[in-house]
């Protein structure tokens, strides 16, 4: 396996565990600069970027229709064919960067130009002296400055405007650089790219999940979905009350806390712990109900409860989940 394939595996794993477009900028930029600094001769890093790109649309192949959040649309390529495909491959390329065409000067010059948006004019002295010398003037005209603004717009503005911190600054100029396009651009695209991530999963979270069954709701079908992971602690915590409820033996009883939900919903600590806050009370009745403490789960012999809890059989779907 070439250093490039390891780093196409690399990448992928990376890719798996974002649902954040801003990350996935930055894990590909980080690879088209391993690439860079590798070779001194573009020519030399289109191997290398070719065999990443392949290994990226391998795992994640484009689709007719948009199937995940992490896709855009182009018909770019040899056929131009309309699809949909990972916006990973939009930034694994080596395009110029506008700011490295730029140089320290230029852009100094550049930002002086747009500092100078008011014109002031003032009366010249021999209009101050007429004005003075004549009261009837004085009386009749006022003395006028007349002020031009000029309007900002989006293509007047650089990435300083923005105030970012440096390593988000960074990260943007390397996308910026990826897709060769100008600083104004990238921020309607970026504008476009976000708003739809926001709406998608505003109308994904108003989607209701209880006729789901668990089992889908555990596959990858279902891993970006913002409902999910409530969905699933509601159902590991009734299934763990049943199972707790009908054991005759405190030794065959599970403590129902954090680690418990996560291990057999799958989902993240932080996840998992935020949820919980709104099931508190009720976690606690149940363990005080049973006895339990956290210490019970701490069984021997190699037990685990993911490996005698059965979610999707004790809980197939959430119908009738209370």
């Amino acid at each position: 396996m070439s250093i490039w394939d390891d780093e196409a595996e690399k990448l992928i794993e990376k890719l798996s565990q974002t649902e954040e477009e801003a990350d996935v900028i930055r894990f590909a930029g980080e690879v088209v600069e391993k690439i860079r600094n590798h070779y001194d001769k573009p020519n030399s890093r289109k191997k290398p970027l070719a065999t990443i790109r392949k290994a990226v649309e391998a795992a994640y192949p484009s689709t007719d229709t948009e199937e995940f959040i992490l896709q855009y649309f182009t018909d770019k390529g040899e056929g131009h064919i309309e699809r949909y495909q990972h916006v990973a491959l939009k930034y694994l390329t080596l395009s110029t960067e506008e700011w490295d065409a730029l140089g320290n000067d230029a852009r100094e010059e550049w930002k002086a130009q747009q500092a100078e948006k008011t014109e002031v004019l003032q009366p010249t002295e021999t209009e101050k002296a007429e004005l003075e010398e004549s009261e009837t003037v004085k009386s009749t005209k006022k003395q006028t400055v007349k002020t031009t603004k000029k309007q900002i717009t989006l293509n007047d503005m650089d990435i300083s405007s923005l105030e970012l911190d440096a390593d988000i600054q960074e990260m943007v100029q390397t996308a910026i650089a990826h897709l060769d396009i100008t600083f104004a651009d990238f921020i309607r695209r970026a504008s476009e790219v976000y708003a739809k991530t926001i709406i998608g999963k505003v109308k994904l979270s108003s989607e209701d999940l209880t006729a789901v069954s668990t089992q889908d709701l555990k596959s990858d079908s279902y891993k970006t979905h913002p409902g999910r992971a409530d969905e699933l602690a509601r159902r590991a915590i009734y299934a763990l009350e049943m199972h707790n409820n009908t054991c005759t033996e405190k030794a065959q009883k599970w403590h129902l806390n954090q680690t418990a939900i996560q291990a057999l919903t799958g989902s993240k600590p932080a996840t998992i712990k935020a949820i919980l806050e709104n099931y508190q009370i009720r976690l606690d009745d149940h363990n005080a109900k049973h006895d339990l403490n956290p210490y019970d789960n701490r069984k021997g012999g190699g037990r685990k409860i993911d490996l005698e809890i059965d979610l999707v059989a004790l809980v197939p779907d959430g119908l009738d989940v209370t």
